[in-house]
């Protein structure tokens, strides 16, 4: 009971009006008051744990979606993130299954956010589960594309919808020449295979307007909100 989920918009670049949200889980301990994500979160990968939260997170997110849309909120969809553990487990698309259909939703109302981890390790049942989760109509994305191994040949080998540029290259731009040069390299391969591409980390317009340009057309950052709370979402 001392998890809840804020929700960072996903907006237009141009306009900035909002179109998707990302989930984003919180721990605030009584004794231990908040806890970082990036603590809590290695810890739970490492004893499994990870699994049954990312479950909560993917029932609480439903959940709340339906919510908003009930009260006439419209958003395309809303993104969770889904560790390396989830799956490697054999019932993932399952639980998404029975967390869409409890909650009334088409499975293009969810985004699943997986590291590159995910490919790397290659599991036996990955692709199928890839597959499973195409088939629910569930929007796939690689986040943080770029600071793990960059396996190019699985972008073309498996069923995602697209990438997420990893704020730890758009720090620099548009100074930084070595930034630019990959985020213009990440747009191309995205283009080039069709992909949809988000920029995380926007923090100013000048970095907008530089994304604006290798035309990638939706961000999230401090430019535009932190996490809300659901009933500051709007």
């Amino acid at each position: 009971g001392e998890f809840r989920l804020v929700y960072q918009p996903l907006v237009s670049l141009a306009d900035g009006s909002v179109r998707t949200a990302e989930a984003l889980i919180r721990w605030h301990n009584p004794t231990l008051g908040e806890i970082a994500p990036d603590h809590f979160i290695s810890h739970a990968e490492t004893t499994g744990d990870i699994v049954r939260i990312g479950a909560w997170v993917i029932e609480a997110a439903c959940r709340q979606l339906a919510a908003w849309r009930a009260d006439g909120l419209r958003l395309e969809r809303v993104a969770v993130n889904v560790s390396y553990r989830q799956f490697l487990t054999d019932d993932l698309a399952q639980i998404i299954a029975s967390a869409l259909a409890d909650h009334g939703l088409p499975g293009s109302s969810l985004e699943l956010e997986f590291t590159e981890r995910v490919l790397i390790e290659d599991a036996p049942d990955t692709l199928q589960c890839f597959e499973a989760l195409r088939a629910l109509g569930v929007v796939l994305t690689i986040d943080d594309f770029g600071e793990g191994y960059s396996a190019l040949n699985y972008l073309r080998r498996l069923p995602i919808h697209g990438l997420k540029l990893s704020q730890a290259f758009l720090q620099g731009v548009p100074g930084n020449a070595s930034d630019v040069a990959i985020c213009q390299a990440v747009a191309g391969i995205a283009r080039g295979l069709g992909l949809d591409v988000v920029a995380e980390g926007v923090e100013n317009a000048a970095q907008r307007d530089f994304l604006l340009g290798l035309g990638i057309s939706t961000g999230q950052g401090f430019l535009f909100s932190p996490g809300l709370d659901p009933d500051n979402f709007s």
